[in-house]
């Protein structure tokens, strides 16, 4: 097999993205590569504060947004991907958030960053549209500049 340095793990917090990157760790740690775990969220949220918001701001002395909320959450889905790769024992880790469309974000990140493999989960936390118009995992692996391992 092929020499790998960089294996970038996609992750939405799903049980098939926890999988996925239980899959990512062991392929990183047995291939002695890194492990990017990446999150892309689609949306980016407003900067406007809600007048319950603008209440707990002036009582708290904290800015509270939208936006800030969803960037919160995007940061804490990745960083905790990137913990439980460390349990497995990948020392070399690193968390990204990407704004956007996910298969494009995932795909971008992989050229950019040079990735050897993109692993993904075959399902996420898509709805509706996603069953309509195409899964992610399935985009990506038309789209990817590398070998793409989609876990089930």
């Amino acid at each position: 097999m092929t020499e790998m340095k960089l294996v970038l793990c996609a992750t939405d917090g799903s049980e098939h993205a926890y999988k996925a990157l239980e899959f990512a760790a062991d392929l990183a740690q047995s291939k002695n590569a890194e492990l990017l775990v990446v999150h892309v969220h689609r949306v980016r949220g407003s900067e406007r504060i809600s007048r319950e918001m603008q209440e707990l701001e002036r009582i708290e002395q904290v800015r509270v947004t939208e936006a800030g909320i969803l960037r919160s959450v995007a940061e804490r889905i990745a960083s905790e991907g990137a913990k439980v790769a460390r349990t497995k024992g990948v020392s070399g880790v690193e968390s990204l958030v990407v704004e956007g469309d996910p298969a494009r974000g995932i795909v971008e990140t992989a050229k950019t960053r040079g990735a050897d493999a993109i692993v993904i989960g075959s399902r996420g936390l898509g709805d509706l549209q996603g069953l309509l118009l195409g899964s992610v995992s399935h985009k990506v692996a038309h789209l990817a500049p590398c070998t793409t391992i989609i876990v089930h």
